[in-house]
This record gives C-alpha cells, sequence and structure tokens, in this order.
C-alpha cells in the first residue's frame, strides 16, 4: 500500500505550494464487514471500502483542517483550500505546529493476514453460531441486540517535518447484548465482548454461553440492604467507575485546563499502592495497539499509576509543547478530525488476591456486574444503578439483586482500594480486575 504514502506525499507538496507553512496528510483505507442482531434474529449483514484523507496545515500558527472521502486530485485539491480558508479565520496560537519526526519501531502481530480473505459469509456464519449458543443454552434468554464484525486496512502519514510512516492494521470483534425472561420477570441486561486482531482469535460461542448464563443467574432478582460499606466492582463496573475518571484526568489537556483532580500530583499518591495502570499500546491483541500515533509519532509502554503513585501524563505534540516537553506519542484520532489526547490500551495490573478469596474476607457487601449511572470525572462523584449485582453475606455470593443504588466519590475512595484481583478481563482496548472498594453507600428500595 505505498499507493498511500504517495498519495499523503502529493497533498503535503500541494499544500505547501498553495500557501502553507506546514502540512500534514494523514491516509486510511479499510475494509469492514458488520452483522448484526437484533431481537433474537439476524438482521443485516454488510461489508464495505472506506477511503479517508485528513489534511491539517498551518498558516502563521494558525490551525486549518479539512476531510476527504477520496483520493482524487480534485477532492484533495479543495480540502486544501477549505483547510486554507479556515486557517485565515483562526485565531493565531503560538503553540500551534507539527512535531520533529522521531524513530517508529514497528510493531509485530498488528496484522493478520488471513483478514483479507476473511468475508461476509463468514462473519455471517460466527453470528448465528453466537445466536444459536445464547438461545439453546436456556429459552428464557433474549438476545436484544449483538454484533459480529471485522475491519482491517492500513493508515499513512507524511508531514512537512519529516515524518513518514505507515502500517496495516486488523481487528475482529464480536458483543452481544440481552436478558432473560420468564413469565412477568425480567432479569438484568448483560452483555459480553471478545476480540482479537485475528479471525480465528475470538471465539463467539463461548461469548454467546457466558451471556446466557449471567442473564439466566440474575432472575428472580430481589432488594437487598442499605448501608455503607465494601463493594466488589466486576471488570465492567470498574472500568465506568474508576477507569472513566482515571482516563479523563491525566490526559495533559485537562490537567493544563486544571479540570483534572491530579493536578500538582505528580509523584504523589493518588490511590491504594495495590493500584498499578498502564499505557501499552504494544499489547498482544490489543485494540488501540499500534506502532505509531495520529501525529506519526513513536508509541510506547507508559506507566501511569505505580503502585498507587501517580508516574506520569499523556501528551500530544500541542500539549507538550506549552510545557516545553516531549509528546508521548499519545495523539489519538482518525483521518477524519484534528488529533486529540487518548489512550490507547489502558492495562490495570493484575493483584494478589483470587477473586475466591476476595469475596470470602467480605462479611457484608454487594458485587456489582455493571453500573448504569452518572460519573463525573472532573469531581469524581458519581451514582447509579447496580446492574447484575449479587449480595454478599459471610463470604458468599448471595441472591441477584434488583433496585440497589451506589453512590460515593471515586478520589476519595481510590486510596482505600481494599482488594484487586488476579483475574481480569479485557474490555475492547483495556484490561480490568476485580476492585474492592470500601465505605460506599449503598441504598436498596
Amino acid at each position: 500500500m505505498d499507493e498511500l504514502l504517495t498519495i499523503c506525499e502529493r497533498a503535503v507538496d500541494r499544500a505547501l505550494g498553495a500557501g502553507a507553512d506546514e502540512a500534514e496528510a494523514f491516509a486510511v483505507r479499510e475494509k469492514s464487514i458488520n452483522v448484526e442482531v437484533q431481537k433474537n434474529d439476524l438482521q443485516i449483514a454488510k461489508s464495505m471500502m472506506s477511503d479517508g484523507l485528513g489534511i491539517r496545515l498551518f498558516k502563521d500558527r494558525s490551525l486549518g483542517f479539512a476531510f476527504v472521502n477520496a483520493f482524487d486530485e480534485k477532492g484533495v485539491g479543495e480540502s486544501i483550500e477549505r483547510a486554507l480558508g479556515i486557517a485565515s479565520a483562526a485565531p493565531r496560537d503560538d503553540h500551534n505546529g507539527l512535531p520533529e519526526p522521531t524513530g517508529v519501531d514497528y510493531q509485530d502481530g498488528l496484522f493478520d493476514e488471513d483478514a483479507e480473505s476473511y468475508g461476509i459469509d463468514r462473519a455471517v456464519e460466527q453470528a448465528l453460531a453466537m445466536l444459536r449458543a445464547a438461545r439453546d443454552y436456556d429459552p428464557r434468554v433474549t438476545v436484544d441486540v449483538g454484533e459480529l464484525a471485522g475491519q482491517h486496512g492500513w493508515k499513512a502519514i507524511v508531514s512537512s517535518k519529516g515524518v513518514r510512516a505507515m502500517e496495516a492494521l486488523s481487528v475482529f470483534y464480536c458483543y452481544i447484548l440481552g436478558m432473560a425472561k420468564e413469565g412477568e420477570t425480567v432479569s438484568s441486561f448483560d452483555y459480553q465482548f471478545d476480540g482479537s486482531v485475528s479471525p480465528a482469535g475470538f471465539d463467539p460461542t463461548a461469548v454467546a454461553r457466558k451471556f446466557a448464563e449471567n442473564v439466566v443467574g440474575s432472575l428472580g432478582a430481589v432488594q437487598g440492604e442499605s448501608f455503607k460499606g465494601p463493594i466488589l466492582l466486576a471488570p465492567k463496573a470498574a472500568a465506568d467507575v474508576v477507569g472513566y475518571p482515571i482516563e479523563y484526568s491525566i490526559r495533559a489537556s485537562t490537567v493544563q485546563k486544571e479540570t483534572s483532580k491530579f493536578c500538582g500530583k505528580l509523584g504523589h499518591a493518588v490511590a491504594s499502592d495495590l493500584l498499578s495502570v498502564t499505557d501499552d499500546a504494544t499489547l498482544k491483541d490489543g485494540f488501540s495497539s499500534s506502532s505509531f500515533d495520529r501525529e506519526g509519532l513513536a508509541r510506547q509502554i507508559l506507566p501511569i499509576v505505580d503502585g498507587g503513585v501517580l508516574r506520569n501524563f499523556l501528551y500530544d505534540s500541542y500539549t507538550a509543547r506549552k510545557e516545553g516537553l516531549e509528546s508521548t506519542g499519545h495523539a489519538g484520532g482518525g483521518a477524519g478530525a484534528v488529533p486529540s489526547i487518548s489512550t490507547t490500551n489502558l492495562v490495570f495490573s493484575p493483584g494478589e488476591t483470587p477473586l475466591e478469596e476476595i469475596v470470602a474476607g467480605i462479611d457484608r457487601g454487594i458485587l456489582v456486574t455493571r453500573f448504569s449511572g452518572n460519573v463525573d470525572p472532573v469531581s469524581g462523584d458519581f451514582s447509579g444503578s447496580v446492574k447484575g449485582g449479587r449480595m454478599i453475606r459471610g463470604g458468599k455470593l448471595e441472591e441477584p439483586l434488583c433496585g440497589t443504588m451506589i453512590a460515593g466519590n471515586i478520589f476519595g475512595l481510590l486510596p482505600g482500594i481494599s482488594a484487586v484481583s488476579k483475574e481480569r478481563e479485557r474490555l475492547f482496548s483495556d484490561v480490568l480486575p476485580y476492585v474492592k472498594l470500601e465505605d460506599v453507600a449503598v441504598t436498596s428500595g
């Protein structure tokens, strides 16, 4: 796909010739296959090819950007004109500009050659197998929505500063969401997911069986108890309650705007020493693994929280330039927009305690399988409903719960994390364990 690099090079040359001081072109070519499931039946199956080219340029330190979904000379030329027009009306910012190139170490395992032969027939077959596995587990299971998808393609970037990079990527995934019904009784919703860079690397039927087991197991839910005490967040709930506020707070853009609770906290403890988090762009089968970021700069493994201590923020070239620092390679996004700071694969380190042992140590508490509510990443306040929860009494998982709420402030609770499980789950780009929080308000009824 050297053609993509050539397209980018020509676009950069044309932008400079048209009057831009600096220019960057980011191109993608992608094939995608999607099979959608709704209401216990296969609904849509589609396959498509798509192209995209994003032109970012600077004129007198003013930013202009335009996107075109084709690579023809006329469309590219019109996009450059639009970007220059935007730059002429945009305010000057002395921190604007393109980064100098860095050496890129290209990773293995980001693209599977079998992706090119993966067709719509195979995707439909796998989607039907996923649906059958869920429905055959128990007739009370209802699949509300699901999807099986495969994507593979290429991305390339060239800039007037000397950045020049290209790589191929592939990703395949499935998810399923629904409930179980018995008469007038309806279980909590549950969803399950699996994915890989390879068509053979994920198992739709195993996903469906786990989903069906969970929704059938949550039938007969009752109201629990109101108390203040320990809760055990399953990985999906931990992603919302713990992961999301941390992800927001470690972006240099939020730190510089002083909307991050981690402002001024580098080198200081922000959580229990049981918590360690890394942003790992090299993660095997990671959905956001890549060799270079949206600006063509090298990706890396970046410690975020190490034994409870905050170690790093995420920077793109713009936010780094404001502080006289180097980008950490965390410019995210695609061809359709200007780069913005983004995590890659946020990986929570496993603890030393098995889940079974954590549960055994809880006299009275709840397991929160999913969380449905509000989490304010600025203040850290959260409140919402427990979905698919279980009461814990005397170290044992008891009845499924309904009508139960939890509330607290995650930044106040992070230092009191009392357990992190050995077991972890992959949730799209992130990997999370079970996390035990203390002194959380639990309200029933």
